[in-house]
């Protein structure tokens, strides 16, 4: 009995630590996934409360948006934590994120099959290290009533400050905030996204049923906009539009 427990911890072990090791080499493939797979993780689309299932939905959804990231992570398991039944194993590390200088620290969950395969999965971490660092984003307008109309009433944010000067919406945690325009050349009267500086602004959505809907109603509402498209760069989708001082924005998914 003693040496089929210590058999399974190892086997456990063995499956969680493969899998780290595939996240430091950057290979999907080095990673025990059974085909069917139930995949959970807080920056997969939708989050942790709607799984991803099966090897190649994981591998797209959550694995290729994932990978650049990994570029020199580096990875130190701290300790593992089995379950009664040994089935399942908790590892605890620290991952740190040289791309954005931050470290996580990890718990993630794996469910193994007796052939070694992870058939089910959920990570946890600290999101902390991960916080907002904005703030506001300033923008100008050439009529705050049309900006007023369009920001409030088509996209729904909330108008928290309406000041003569100064407009400002809540978008999620961040301030939107508009000043008026004063061109000092007619042909700068609306915004270009050629010139130096802003080229558009993106604001995440959480799930493609949101997405879908918002591309619905800014498309019932008469907003030029793209339709649903996929940015091939990050594999993810969007919808872009333009507001009526032509600024560009785009709802973009998690």
């Amino acid at each position: 009995m003693q040496e089929l427990t210590t058999a399974k911890k190892t086997l456990l072990k063995k499956v969680a630590e493969t899998y780290f090791e595939a996240l430091r080499e950057k290979k999907f493939s080095g990673i025990p996934f059974s085909d069917d797979i139930v995949f959970r993780a807080p920056l997969a689309p939708g989050g942790a409360h709607r799984p991803i299932k099966g090897l190649q939905a994981v591998f797209e959804k959550w694995w290729k948006p994932l990978e650049p990231a990994l570029d020199n992570i580096s990875i130190n398991i701290v300790d593992h934590y089995y379950n009664e039944s040994l089935t399942g194993i908790i590892t605890k590390a620290d991952i740190t994120i040289a791309a954005v200088g931050v470290t996580l620290r990890t718990a993630d969950r794996f469910i193994i099959n007796d052939e070694g395969k992870i058939t089910e999965q959920e990570n946890h971490f600290d999101a902390s290290p991960m916080k907002d660092f904005i703030h506001h984003i300033c923008l100008r307008s050439m009529d705050f009533a049309i900006t007023k109309n369009f920001y409030e009433n088509i996209l729904g944010w909330k108008l928290v400050i309406d000041k003569p000067d100064l407009i400002i919406f809540m978008a999620g945690s961040i301030f939107i905030a508009f000043k008026k325009a004063d061109p000092r050349d007619r042909q700068y009267s609306s915004f270009s996204p050629f010139e130096v500086g802003l080229d558009h602004i993106a604001i995440t959505c959480e799930t493609e049923d949101e997405l879908h809907q918002l591309t619905k109603k800014i498309t019932d509402a008469g907003v030029e906009n793209t339709g649903v498209k996929l940015d091939n760069a990050l594999n993810k989708l969007y919808v872009a539009f333009k507001d009526p001082d032509r600024i560009a924005w785009e709802f973009y998914m998690k």
